[in-house]
């Protein structure tokens, strides 16, 4: 069988003693269309990460391609719904870890809130000690705002109680147990706009997500509320965000994920004021790539074994 995969540059031995009999072609970067075309005409397994676009046209052009697998868990960088009508499966890593990108937010709500980038540049670049321009804001008993209560969400809502918040959530698919468990309302996505402190986004992109918080959904937030995204750059409207750090809306943002990330020098947000932004690192830990490599080599395991694991889900097709 051969098996093509993209953006792979950990744990390359581990993929290739899983696979000793297979036919394994293994780039350590992304692939532009034709690339991926011209190199995977003959594969059977294209397994990828958020950078490497499988399209319409990929499916298309490979006829012997039967299982695409990403080593993420969004997926909207695939064209899913046209391979599975093709009969072609499509997986993802459904959980590599939910706790580890919930991590990172708090890191930039409190980057953001306690204005630590700005502060530690002040400090190394003036060789001085002066706290007067770097007023901060407190996370205890303020109300945190999590649109999307997946795997992800509820690690950020454990976390939030940790700092002693008050959460209210938002999302189409209600989870009683967790409300339950942890004590928080839902509400319609304009109250949970409303009556947050700090926002956090963590749903998948989708047709009906994109832009979901636009510059009306903004508009609103609180004067001086925070909003946080390391879910998919899509979902917010980046020129929307910016206007509102500009006019002083909004108190600042942190950011894990852009638009476009693939020209990230075209994103209006790498100019504006109060902003943190990292490298769509939210994942990036020692421990998730080796638990994505696991759960990769699980999968394709799985599918040649006829019954695979870890498929995209239907709903978000």
């Amino acid at each position: 069988m051969k098996m093509v995969f993209t953006e792979l540059k950990e744990h390359v031995d581990l993929i290739r003693d899983a696979f000793p009999d297979d036919e394994l072609v293994i780039f350590d970067h992304p692939l532009e269309e034709e690339q991926l075309i011209d190199v995977a005409r003959d594969a059977e397994v294209i397994s990828v990460f958020i950078y490497t676009q499988v399209t319409e046209k990929v499916i298309d052009s490979i006829p012997s391609l039967k299982l695409v697998v990403t080593r993420s868990v969004g997926f909207d960088h695939i064209a899913s719904k046209h391979a599975i009508e093709k009969g072609i499966t499509v997986c993802h890593v459904p959980d590599y870890g939910a706790h580890v990108v919930a991590e990172h937010v708090f890191a930039l709500l409190l980057a953001s809130a306690r204005r630590i980038p700005s502060a530690d540049a002040f400090v190394k670049n003036e060789r001085r000690f002066d706290f007067s321009n770097f007023l901060g804001l407190e996370l205890r008993d303020k109300t945190l705002g999590v649109v999307g209560t997946g795997k992800i969400g509820a690690a950020v809502i454990e976390i939030a109680k940790g700092f002693g918040m008050r959460v209210v959530a938002y999302d189409v698919y209600q989870n009683k147990s967790l409300a339950a468990k942890y004590g928080f309302p839902y509400l319609p996505l304009e109250e949970v706009l409303g009556e947050s402190d700090f926002v956090t986004l963590h749903t998948p992109l989708t047709p009906d997500t994109h832009h979901l918080i636009d510059a009306t959904a903004i508009s609103r937030m609180k004067k001086g509320s925070i909003l946080i995204n390391a879910s998919r750059g899509g979902v917010l409207d980046s020129r929307a965000l910016r206007d509102a750090l500009t006019s002083g809306h909004l108190w600042g943002a942190g950011i894990d994920v852009l638009e476009d990330e693939a020209h990230p020098e075209k994103d209006p947000l790498l100019d504006s004021p109060r902003i943190v932004i990292t490298p769509h690192s939210a994942f990036y830990t020692k421990e998730v790539l080796q638990r994505i490599s696991q759960l990769t080599i699980e999968t394709v395991k799985s599918y040649k074994a006829g019954s695979p694991v870890n498929k995209v889900p239907s709903e978000y097709l």
